[in-house]
């Protein structure tokens, strides 16, 4: 038998407790410095992570999403290192080009959207709004009475003009020719984005996007200024000015109507400063059918039921006859799943991702033929002038079906013997106006003004012009792409 334990005294008991309480104390520090160090491990093994990706992860060049050029990292120079210019310069760069950016904001927007982080969003900055000058002595838009259309008499010679027939490459060469000779082009600025970057886009609850409009009443001047000089170079040919409104004129909820100048005022501040140029009224033919789809929702463009409505105002100032968007007239073609430009560029709005829309387009039935030049008026093809929607891969980028975008000049000639020949020069705003014009010109030449290299006067004189079509958003004619229209004339 084992002899029995001694009974601790209570003096004993008490030493026994504290030698445990030291034993646990130390145990735990241990415990606690070994997940200090593990933690400050793991942060400076993610930071090193961090480090590495962004200095030696690939940086992009583009965002397809935003449809824009990102920063580039400027050139360093002591000048500019010292006058703080290549820092910031740097810094917007850093910031811009962030390796797999597109991700990252599609994480960022889709974890706001579980937060329940919904209603409306403002991406981007609110543009400068400027206080509208005061009208032009000599004339205002309610006493000035538009100049009339000059309807060609229609004769043989007429029908059997130069328009009836592509462009040869010998009179290709006379233009080029003769656009170099009249004057020596500065180089051209161009917008991809149709003119539409110089404001943030408010995205609204039920997924419609906004582009916010600035507008520049110098600018609309200018673009007037520069039409009336087209005018004076072409004598008889009718000079038209179509300045579309975007949607933001016709959706943006009243508590933000001071995120925005006002289209109206802009078009009617052109209008003061036209000269012999026909003003086309696409504002109040838009504005009777807003509770239709007459713009996209994630899209800048406005829809071809929208470019609809704006050709039918043209047709009726031009007088000439108009097709109705019928069955007879017209193959309705759609399709759902469309995600737009503005999408993009709002960063991949969770909330317009989760409300695509419809993309529906019209093909004319009437016979026509259509033949794609360069920019440089170098023959290419002869094809559709509407592009088939499913050969299209980029669902962004379905908007191009209208004349297979900004790429080409475009001459199409169709069966209709007026003896009226048109030239739409516009930005991609203009891209949906041919389709509806092809009962009501038998040619049709589209040029756009941010991308063409020859002359345009040279042109309708070359090919017979009657009527000169300037079809573009309110952005493009009061902004930076109005410029280029001197270098083109």
């Amino acid at each position: 038998m084992s002899e029995k334990k001694r009974k601790l005294t209570p003096e004993e008991q008490k030493e026994r407790m504290l030698r445990q309480k030291k034993r646990i104390l130390a145990r735990t520090r241990r415990l606690e410095n070994h997940l200090c160090g593990l933690n400050i491990g793991v942060i400076v093994a993610v930071l090193a992570v961090i480090t590495l990706f962004m200095t030696f992860g690939e940086r992009p060049k583009i965002s397809e999403v935003e449809n824009r050029d990102l920063e580039k990292c400027p050139t360093f120079t002591w000048e500019s290192y010292f006058s703080g210019d290549f820092t910031a310069q740097y810094a917007k760069f850093y910031n811009d080009t962030v390796p797999l950016r597109s991700t990252f904001k599609t994480v960022i927007s889709q974890f706001r959207a579980n937060l329940g982080i919904g209603g409306d969003s403002l991406h981007g900055g609110i543009p400068d709004i400027e206080t509208r000058p005061e009208r032009p002595p000599q004339s205002s838009t309610s006493s000035k009475k538009p100049p009339a259309v000059v309807i060609p008499q229609q004769s043989s010679s007429s029908t059997a003009s130069s328009g009836s027939t592509p462009v040869t490459s010998s009179s290709t060469t006379s233009m080029s020719s003769s656009a170099s000779s009249s004057t020596d082009k500065e180089p051209v600025t161009i917008d991809p984005n149709g003119g539409m970057t110089s404001s943030g886009v408010l995205v609204l609850s039920d997924g419609r996007g906004l582009s916010l409009f600035g507008g520049s009443w110098s600018g609309g001047q200018a673009y007037a200024e520069h039409l009336n000089a087209y005018k004076r170079a072409l004598g008889d040919v009718n000079v038209y000015s179509l300045v579309s409104p975007t949607a933001v004129s016709f959706y943006l909820p009243d508590e933000y109507s001071n995120m925005t100048a006002s289209e109206w005022d802009h078009i009617d501040n052109i209008n003061d400063y036209l000269d012999g140029v026909i003003p086309v009224d696409a504002y109040s033919a838009l504005e009777q059918h807003t509770a239709e789809d007459i713009f996209m929702r994630t899209d800048h463009h406005w829809s071809s039921l929208g470019a609809y409505y704006a050709a039918q105002a043209f047709a009726e100032t031009a007088q000439v006859d108009f097709a109705e968007l019928n069955d007879e007239n017209y193959e309705k073609i759609s399709r759902d799943g469309y995600l737009g430009k503005l999408y993009g560029w709002s960063g991949e709005n969770a909330t317009m991702r989760d409300h695509p829309e419809t993309f529906t387009y019209y093909r004319p039935q009437n016979e026509y033929t259509a033949d794609f030049y360069t920019q440089a008026l170098e023959y290419q093809y002869r094809g559709l002038m509407m592009l088939d929607i499913d050969r299209i891969e980029n669902v962004s980028e379905w908007y191009i079906v209208n004349i297979c975008g900004d790429n080409y000049a475009v001459d199409i000639n169709t069966d209709c013997h007026n003896g009226r020949r048109l030239m739409i020069v516009k930005d991609s705003y203009g891209n949906a106006l041919p389709a509806f014009l092809t009962n009501s010109f038998e040619e049709i030449w589209v040029v756009d003004m941010r991308y063409f290299e020859g002359s345009v006067t040279a042109l309708c004189q070359s090919e017979g012009i009657t009527d000169l079509l300037f079809a573009m958003n309110s952005t493009s004619a009061t902004g930076v792409n109005k410029d280029n229209l001197p270098n083109i004339m």
